[in-house]
């Protein structure tokens, strides 16, 4: 299937352009991205505003970078809407404070949707959209086209596209509007390795959500993550696909799990195919990636059930982002309600492979890229359907656990991931001598899971077992005891020693009897057939 060709550039020296427009963009980048950024608001919606202002202070974004337009207070926007009151006014506000040089085009040139202006060069890379913005484009085909096209699945054949989708190519006069647009920034390593075409592209991203405080708790969580470092469990919620085309979602998943595991997570990753459940014990949740409902479901409904401050979680469905003002239908906006800072979504059917290529743009966070840096290099097209919503300028991994720790950070989870990428390079016993030493200092029931964990993959069974029940019994949430709980009973039934075990199954009920979590005890029960040796448990497993 094929998508939009590169525009024609009416300019004989377009070579010599896009070198020179390289070389100009090329000289900005190791500048702070704030001094390359502008904030659009929507001017009929107060908030809108007030969320702009705190932004701008919060991140130390110049007053005059505002830009507020007078923009229809919905969701949605027509084309034709868009380009006149929000693509035009925006590269005039830019070209008046000379942070964008651009020519006047001939008129004659000129075709429908397409932009007066070409770009001569551009000192700006980030536009953050606030809350009030219009999210989507309506797509302009007669619907009884649209209608056919979609019966034939022929859902490229669409002009209606993602408001960020579509700024990110603000910058270019003239491109087809119809179907995806290939991005340059695509699967590069870093802006700075991108070809010359991508300079202009903006990375459009929006800090937007159910409500005002929810997008004003985003700000302030990404700094504050920033500062100390993201820290707790990273869930990724797969389907068990090896074939057809729905195996490159749970590919993109694998990967990222993997990339999360090099990095210092704990990572607990399912195969199954239905999404996670209200009764599994999901909490301290920093990352989560995962796929395939509609609405949002699982854990995430369960009261009282919020992420760590500065957590990323994105699932992967067509309708994600259908509406992102909303704490309780599709995907981003519950998500953000639950306390995520970050999230991406689709506005309308983007088919998966037009989609985030998540091994990607995981891999690019944790190299310590910004939130809409890795966001945009996970992107094959543009002019779509995928809205980025949160921070575009959080960076969750600037530091490593090990700089972290250097600069005095002294958080369970920063030590858990020390101990981790120990591990990991092959220092089994400077990990785990760390881990017990930690652990004799703060008594923190994150550090003595981790030794559980460390033993259990050490085949230190009974070790492993009585750090499990000591978690579990001194617990101070149900999802602890219950998932940490559930380990000891398996190794203890495991070990013969089933006394124990149902003791401690008996006080955890009791303890925690009329709770959703509870049912996950079961997982602590064997097979029929026992297998010859204790489980392992991990933290990816």
């Amino acid at each position: 299937m094929r998508t939009k060709g590169p525009g024609v550039l009416r300019n004989s020296d377009t070579r010599l352009f896009c070198l020179a427009l390289a070389l100009l963009t090329g000289a900005a980048r190791a500048d702070d991205p704030a001094a390359r950024t502008v904030v659009l608001a929507n001017r009929r919606v107060p908030e809108s505003l007030e969320l702009a202002r705190h932004y701008m202070r919060a991140r130390g974004i110049p007053e005059d970078r505002l830009c507020a337009l007078d923009l229809p207070a919905g969701e949605t926007i027509l084309r034709e809407v868009y380009e006149v009151r929000l693509r035009d006014p925006l590269l005039a506000f830019l070209r008046e404070r000379g942070l964008i040089e651009q020519a006047r085009r001939p008129a004659d040139s000129v075709r429908r949707h397409e932009s007066e202006w070409q770009t001569i060069s551009s000192s700006i890379r980030y536009v953050v959209s606030m809350y009030g913005v219009p999210v989507r484009i309506a797509d302009t085909r007669w619907r009884i086209g649209e209608a056919i096209a979609n019966r034939m699945r022929r859902f490229d054949l669409k002009d209606a596209a993602a408001v960020d989708s579509e700024l990110a190519l603000a910058l270019n006069a003239a491109y087809p509007i119809r179907g995806p647009y290939p991005n340059p920034l695509f699967n590069q390593m870093n802006e700075a390795d991108a070809p010359a075409s991508a300079a202009l592209v903006l990375i459009a991203a929006r800090l937007d959500g159910p409500d005002a405080p929810t997008v004003r708790r985003m700000i302030d969580d990404a700094l504050a993550a920033e500062q100390r470092g993201l820290g707790g469990w990273a869930y990724v919620d797969r389907r068990g696909l090896e074939h057809g085309s729905y195996a490159l979602g749970d590919f993109w998943l694998a990967e990222a799990a993997e990339r999360l595991l090099r990095e210092g997570f704990n990572v607990i990753s399912d195969l199954s195919e239905p999404v996670w459940g209200p009764a599994f014990p999901m909490e301290q949740a920093a990352v989560y990636l995962g796929w395939y409902t509609e609405h949002v479901a699982g854990p995430f409904l369960r009261p009282g059930f919020r992420f760590e401050p500065g957590a990323v979680a994105y699932h992967i469905h067509s309708a994600s982002a259908a509406t992102l003002r909303t704490p309780s239908e599709h995907w981003a906006g519950p998500l953000l309600a639950a306390g995520a800072a970050a999230t991406m979504g689709c506005v309308g059917e983007p088919l998966l492979n037009w989609t985030p290529h998540l091994s990607v743009f995981t891999d690019r966070l944790c190299r310590g890229l910004t939130f809409g840096e890795s966001a945009y290099l996970a992107q094959p097209v543009l002019s779509w359907q995928v809205t980025v919503a949160g921070d575009p300028l959080y960076r969750p991994f600037r530091q490593n656990p090990e700089e972290q720790a250097d600069r005095g950070a002294t958080g369970d989870w920063t030590r858990v991931r020390v101990v981790n990428r120990l591990v990991r390079a092959g220092r089994f016993n400077i990990g785990l001598e760390w881990c017990r030493r930690w652990l004799a200092e703060t008594g923190s029931p994150v550090l003595r899971e981790k030794l559980a964990d460390l033993y259990a993959r050490n085949d230190l069974f009974p070790e492993a077992a009585a750090e499990y029940r000591a978690v579990a019994e001194q617990a101070a949430t149900v999802e602890t005891a219950v998932r940490a709980g559930a380990l000891a009973l398996r190794i203890l039934r495991a070990l013969g020693q089933t006394g124990e075990a149902d003791a401690l199954e008996q006080a955890l009920r009791a303890r925690w009897k009329d709770s959703p979590v509870l049912p996950w005890l079961e997982t602590g029960r064997l097979e029929e057939s026992p297998r010859t040796a204790p489980p392992t448990p991990t933290p990816g497993a």
